[in-house]
């Protein structure tokens, strides 16, 4: 496969780099600064903000998949999801890419639990940005998944992934970053949640 990586320089996007090049597939890598990933010829990397649809409709060219796993790092990155997620879908739109995978919060789940309503009080400027880039993405016409995985931790062995179609999975209320990694270059080569919200947690 051939797969656009937005994020790359991110826990997240750096694994997920990680296995879809150790399962031979190709990867061009858009990030904000540069990743720690062991380069390779079948990694090509750009540094800068995903944020411009010229910058990225040729980047989008002969892609199978386009896989985003930005996350705000600042107040001024505010509307960063919704933005890269706009230019995105129009850059795919010119280059007919079909598969757009991206990472969004699993505290976007209905909770009655007061921790989780404070939890969401506490990060309110990052999850309106979430839920403004899951309405753009689910009006869009590409094949679409959106994932919603529980608190990410670092480190540690993989420990495979539980998911959940449309709710939060049972079980662990915390995931390994690199089970997230795993279920993204999955279903990127799977395509077994498309047009769909996937709630994910580890096993």
């Amino acid at each position: 496969m051939n797969i656009l990586l937005l994020g790359v320089s991110g826990r997240t996007g750096r694994l997920v780099a990680q296995l879809a090049l150790a399962r031979g597939h190709a990867v061009t890598a858009v990030a904000r600064k540069p990743p720690g990933v062991e380069l390779s010829d079948r990694l090509e990397l750009m540094i800068g903000r995903p944020l411009q649809v010229e910058d990225l409709t040729p980047l989008c060219a002969k892609k199978d998949a386009v896989i985003s796993c930005l996350g705000q790092r600042s107040s001024q990155d505010r509307t960063l999801l919704f933005d890269a997620a706009q230019a995105a879908l129009e850059a795919m739109s010119r280059n007919r890419v079909r598969r757009y995978l991206v990472v969004s919060h699993g505290l976007l789940f209905p909770d009655a639990n007061p921790i989780v309503a404070l939890q969401r009080l506490l990060l309110s400027r990052q999850i309106n940005d979430f839920e403004a880039m899951e309405r753009l993405v689910r009006r869009s016409n590409v094949a679409w998944t959106i994932v919603r995985p529980s608190r990410l931790k670092d480190g540690g062995p993989a420990r495979g992934y539980r998911t959940s179609l449309g709710a939060k999975p049972l079980g662990q209320s915390a995931m390994q970053r690199l089970d997230l990694a795993s279920f993204l270059v999955d279903e990127a080569e799977k395509g077994n949640f498309k047009t769909a919200m996937v709630g994910i947690t580890s096993r």
